[in-house]
């Protein structure tokens, strides 16, 4: 394993215990895994359930980048961790759903989390927390989510935890290096996901379908054709009225057949 990528037993959060050694100044890359969590908790502050059995996993983040671009590291790290269950050979079902979920058979096979602060020196830094279910699928779903499923569900011979682990962190890490080089020679008024859109898009469920994008409290807020997702990670709807765009923090995505 890396130097910088450290496995405990069990602990409450490994994003609020990295959040907490980002401030007091841990560098770009230190990751923390955990067996369990006892509060792992998702987007909107879903409880995520951290059984044993699962890839639970929280890097510091700290690109050189313009912090209002933070907002990109979301798709920057699910790509990554496509690209490192692709090299296992375990992704060929997995597919991302907007803005930061796994998915494969239509059901819910990870999560991303980010969580940008500042340090006691006042420099920006993010937490990406990444949770995928290995070998325990939960039986809990949050209201409107997705029911879950795991990568045994869907291979028959899965690498070890722990050789997940070091693939995962490895390829998060070099994802946010080469995703900061390549924003940074781009012009400044680009969005945080111009060096990656292209992927990110041939990556996502349900672009061309039907889609209903509901706020956080439940409210339809639009129905319509979920035609793409744009440089600033806005899902752009083609509606009866016309193209509606919604940023991550307003809206979630579900297929209008379900």
């Amino acid at each position: 394993m890396d130097a910088k990528l450290t496995i405990v037993d069990v602990t409450g959060s490994t994003n609020d215990d990295l959040l907490e050694a980002g401030k007091q100044g841990a560098t770009h890359g230190t990751g923390l895994a955990a067996r369990a969590q006892t509060a792992g908790r998702g987007r909107r502050g879903h409880k995520w359930d951290s059984t044993a059995g699962n890839l639970l996993l929280s890097i510091v983040l700290r690109p050189c980048v313009n912090p209002a671009k933070y907002s990109g590291l979301a798709a920057v790290s699910g790509l990554a961790v496509l690209e490192a269950l692709g090299k296992q050979g375990l992704a060929n079902e997995i597919g991302l759903k907007w803005p930061n979920d796994l998915v494969a058979r239509g059901r819910k096979l990870g999560g991303i989390l980010v969580e940008a602060a500042r340090d006691n020196e006042g420099r920006p830094f993010a937490v990406c927390g990444i949770g995928v279910n290995v070998n325990y699928v939960p039986s809990e779903v949050p209201d409107g989510g997705l029911a879950a499923i795991g990568l045994s569900d869907l291979n028959k011979n899965v690498p070890t935890v722990d050789t997940l682990l070091d693939a995962v962190y490895h390829a998060v890490v070099e994802g946010v290096d080469t995703w900061e080089k390549c924003l940074n020679t781009m012009e400044s008024s680009v969005g945080p996901l111009a060096p990656i859109l292209d992927d990110y898009v041939a990556r996502l469920n349900w672009i061309g379908n039907h889609v209903i994008a509901r706020s956080p409290a439940g409210e339809e807020l639009a129905r319509g054709i979920f035609r793409t997702v744009d440089d600033y990670g806005r899902a752009n709807i083609e509606t009866e009225g016309g193209l509606r765009a919604f940023h991550f923090e307003e809206a979630s995505l579900r297929p209008l057949s379900a």
